[in-house]
């Protein structure tokens, strides 16, 4: 890829400063746009009857990886009804069939239990994940808290296979680790 200077530097301090101002203000657009996806899916999710208490922005979870390695994650919206959270929603203006598969680690990893659901979205297309099935659905539907809440006493809030944990926590963090920029395809 090609960074357009828009001006030829006279020196590499100059060139290293141009290029880490473009990038900082990619990463400022890219933020943003991650937080207008993120009030679109809010004002869905209210639409379809959930309360802002059953919606949490940005929670951070301490992932331990090894005993030297551990790490913060998030993701950009949880719903929680009955005290445990059963959707997580992933916003982001790039490509949403690539954080497929954060949302599965994350979903097995950061509770004590799998979330049952997650969604990645960039606001006008949708892949809703059963994480139990690993079942992928291309849609934006979300049902309702009313329709939800007569299906939430049937949902399985089950741990993750012991075994297959670590595994999932090293793509977690091997997700984090990228800390997309906006050039990148993920």
């Amino acid at each position: 890829m090609e960074i357009q200077l828009n001006k030829t530097p006279e020196s590499p301090e100059e060139r290293k400063k141009l290029i880490g101002d473009i990038i900082k203000e990619e990463e400022e657009l890219f933020a943003q746009s991650i937080g207008y996806i993120q009030r679109l899916m809010i004002e869905k999710l209210i639409n379809c009857g959930y309360k802002l208490s059953d919606i949490e922005i940005n929670k951070g979870y301490e992932v331990v990886v090894s005993e030297k390695e551990k790490f913060v994650t998030s993701v950009d919206i949880l719903l929680v009804l009955e005290g445990k959270v059963a959707w997580a929603i992933k916003c982001t203006p790039a490509s949403i069939d690539s954080w497929e598969r954060f949302m599965l680690a994350f979903c097995r990893v950061v509770e004590p239990y799998q979330i049952p659901f997650a969604m990645v979205t960039d606001g006008k297309e949708g892949r809703v994940i059963d994480v139990l099935t690993g079942e992928v659905k291309e849609t934006m539907d979300i049902p309702s808290k009313q329709e939800f809440l007569k299906v939430l006493p049937d949902i399985k809030f089950i741990p993750y296979s012991e075994e297959r944990l670590p595994k999932e926590r090293r793509i977690l963090y091997a997700f984090d680790a990228i800390k997309c920029c906006p050039t990148c395809n993920i």
